[in-house]
């Protein structure tokens, strides 16, 4: 089994989004055309279904600690795969240069702060028209998405996650374009996991009766440890991510803890916007350097496995062959919906809460997996069908193809 990314007919997609590209050797000129890796979608989409899930767990999950095992696995990995595969395509810059300083600011922080910003005036509109809240309410909660942090709530909690990625994003360039040393970035995440997992609560802060940082602060640092950690993994080992001596062994130890976790024996919670870090073993709590060695290497070993689950997904996308693409459908089909949301994480973000909400308070459905889909679709649609009027408008209007 050879989950390698440099196969001969790579299969790639058009860019978007966050950049997920690849690069060969030849590309890697100043006018290099840059391409997204289907594996690496299809990864972000797992992610994307796997935040949708860990929001709408039902309660003989969450309240019954025989069954809660599943939500603390899923915490494990999903925001950490997001913010690790944040740090693969980060690049040094000139910090010394303000036309590239401008630049990166202009690429990489406007039109995700803008996003922010819109979404979160959209999203408060919303919550005051379904829920019938007040103005006074609502003028607060604009005041609120400036600052950020735990103050947000209703559908604006997941908002911590664009809030610390910008941030990990500023952090970690600033980081690598003025320390070029490899040894000293690994060195400087490994600090950040051990000083995010020192305390409990930062209470120097504090805004609306919350304390909270602003803009989830103490939280970016983790974020930074987990993009200077995939800044260097995909540095050194960008060829083995999807190897089988790489998936499998991960592939074993993650299986391990999880059975260890699933009998009770292990209890390992990872919590990033709450800040909430715990272990024990045998019912025997770990000290804080076993806790932050578990933050820092449990959730790249679960991406290493993600990863590994998406090459072998995205496989079938390379069959060229008209019976084996019809035998493979169903498993091509997955891989493509996968793949578009993949392309379209942030909108899904942004939406999902609201969407679940409306399913609830309209009693439309309360099988759990129904609600998981509708949630997930609708802001995809949503996402495709706007970027396909983008394209139009552009004169570049495209469908969405299989891969060969």
């Amino acid at each position: 089994m050879d989950l390698s990314i440099n196969r001969k007919n790579r299969y790639l997609t058009s860019n978007s989004m966050i950049g997920v590209y690849t690069r060969t050797d030849k590309q890697r000129s100043k006018n290099s055309v840059h391409k997204r890796l289907t594996w690496l979608d299809i990864a972000k989409g797992i992610g994307i279904l796997a935040v949708i899930c860990g929001h709408n767990m039902p309660d003989y999950i969450l309240n019954v600690q025989a069954n809660r095992y599943w939500y603390d696995f899923i915490y494990w990995w999903h925001m950490p795969l997001f913010f690790l595969i944040g740090g693969f395509f980060l690049k040094p810059i000139n910090l010394l240069d303000f036309k590239t300083v401008t630049t990166f600011l202009k690429k990489r922080v406007r039109s995700l702060l803008s996003s922010y910003f819109l979404a979160g005036l959209l999203l408060i509109i919303a919550y005051m028209l379904i829920h019938k809240t007040s103005v006074t309410y609502s003028l607060t909660y604009l005041l609120k998405l400036l600052y950020g942090g735990k103050t947000l709530s209703d559908y604006t909690t997941v908002f911590w996650y664009p809030e610390t990625y910008l941030l990990g994003v500023m952090g970690t360039t600033i980081i690598i374009s003025a320390i070029r040393l490899k040894s000293i970035q690994l060195i400087i995440a490994g600090s950040f996991v051990y000083w995010s997992t020192s305390y409990q609560q930062l209470t120097n802060f504090k805004a609306f009766g919350v304390v909270t940082a602003p803009w989830d602060m103490d939280v970016a640092v983790l974020v930074m440890a987990y993009m200077l950690i995939g800044y260097n993994l995909f540095y050194f080992g960008k060829q083995y991510l999807t190897k089988w001596y790489i998936f499998l062994p991960a592939l074993l130890t993650v299986s391990w803890l999880f059975l260890q976790l699933k009998n009770q024996k292990l209890s390992f919670s990872l919590f990033m916007r709450s800040h909430q870090f715990s272990g024990a073993y045998q019912h025997l709590s770990l000290g804080h350097n076993e806790l932050a060695l578990m933050v820092g290497i449990i959730p790249v070993l679960c991406c290493l496995v993600i990863f590994g689950v998406s090459q072998i997904v995205a496989y079938p996308l390379e069959v060229t062959r008209s019976v084996a693409k019809v035998g493979l459908f169903p498993v091509r089909l997955i891989a493509r919906i996968l793949s578009v949301a993949g392309n379209h994480t942030l909108i899904m973000m942004y939406m999902h809460k609201m969407i679940l909400d409306l399913l609830d308070v309209n009693h439309v459905t309360d099988l759990y997996w129904l609600q998981v889909l509708i949630a997930a679709a609708i802001p995809l649609i949503i996402g495709v069908f706007f970027k396909q009027y983008q394209l139009a408008k552009a004169g570049r209007f495209e469908v969405i193809k299989q891969p060969v």
